[in-house]
């Protein structure tokens, strides 16, 4: 293997001022949860669950520190306080479910082990029961196996959802990908497949001699064999991985009632082609912003395409009306007033 590790950066922090245009969403998202009883029950070893139900294998939890021993468990409600990030998670899990009719379809971009996909289906059964479809897009093979297995858990047919593995790309040409750590969410493709990085491999390896290794690697085992460190101790090897357009994903369906994207910067990339197509089919949208940069960028793209803008809090902390909220990644939720 040839050993290429770069460190990942720190995000800037800022302080924003109350929202004060989402309150009524946070009463709406309130009102939602009042109809839906926390679960409590028996849960076996090495599972964790949340209020809604859902089992989690305590391995797909990289970044967890219980040590899940299973028993007797009672949940509560998520609220800003005590699920921060997640807590708008859920808000558009459960307004997505009941603006559902017919059909409800959701799509996850970086789905990693798809635990945003169950999610929404047990919003669904909780509030809204009607026919569904699973979308994940995912690149790491591993967590593609782990979709599977956590759609099994909570009582799923994985065989009845479509799982994709690949990156989310603005083309279809393959990508260079750091595939390993799954269930981090931490891969990204952005600037590994960027051509500084391309270069600035080329040069080392050159430098090294090792560009006969890393022939062989690809050649046989389908990777560049260099390791990428993605922070945190957890690394992943720079492998060629297919990639889908967001375009593609959306062409076979009619209508989506929510898209859940966590693509590490890829955002930037995908949403501007694709928002003629996002109008026509996407009720609702909810992207894990990366930067303040993408952040401003896709919230002045939807705002001026004609979406309602229902929560924008880039990077950063914030005051928002149910309290304070601290931020490493950004949340932007759109919602479609026409479809």
């Amino acid at each position: 293997m040839v050993g290429m590790r770069w460190k990942s950066g720190g995000g800037e922090r800022v302080v924003a001022k109350e929202q004060k245009s989402t309150v009524d969403r946070f009463a709406e998202t309130e009102r939602l949860l009042e109809r839906i009883t926390p679960w409590s029950g028996e849960v076996p070893p090495g599972y964790a669950v949340d209020f809604l139900g859902i089992r989690t294998d305590g391995k797909f939890l990289w970044n967890a520190v219980h040590p899940f021993a299973g028993g007797y468990v009672s949940t509560e409600r998520p609220t800003v306080a005590n699920y921060g990030e997640g807590w708008f998670e859920v808000a558009d899990w459960l307004a997505s479910a009941c603006d559902a009719r017919g059909r409800y379809v959701t799509i996850s971009l970086g789905a990693s082990y798809g635990y945003q996909l169950v999610g929404a289906w047990k919003a669904l059964q909780a509030l809204n029961p009607l026919p569904s479809l699973l979308v994940a897009v995912e690149p790491v093979s591993e967590n593609c196996t782990w979709i599977r297995s956590h759609m099994v858990t909570n009582g799923i047919d994985p065989d009845a959802q479509w799982i994709i593995q690949a990156a989310v790309a603005a083309d279809n040409e393959p990508v260079l990908f750091p595939v390993g750590a799954p269930g981090s969410g931490r891969n990204s493709c952005v600037e590994i497949n960027a051509e500084p990085f391309r270069q600035t491999a080329m040069d080392l390896l050159r430098r090294d001699g090792a560009c006969e290794r890393v022939l062989e690697n690809i050649l046989l085992h389908n990777s560049t064999g260099i390791v990428r460190d993605l922070g945190l101790g957890l690394s992943g090897e720079v492998k060629f991985v297919s990639a889908v357009r967001l375009q593609d994903v959306l062409a076979p369906l009619d209508r989506v009632d929510l898209l859940e994207v966590d693509i590490q910067r890829s955002e930037a990339e995908i949403f501007p082609p694709a928002l003629g197509l996002l109008s026509r089919k996407v009720r609702r949208i909810h992207i894990g912003t990366h930067g303040k940069d993408v952040h401003s960028m896709l919230s002045a793209l939807f705002r001026a395409a004609g979406w309602e803008v229902v929560f924008d809090y880039g990077p950063g902390r914030h005051i928002t009306p149910r309290g304070s909220l601290d931020l490493g990644d950004g949340i932007l939720t759109a919602r479609n007033p026409v479809v």
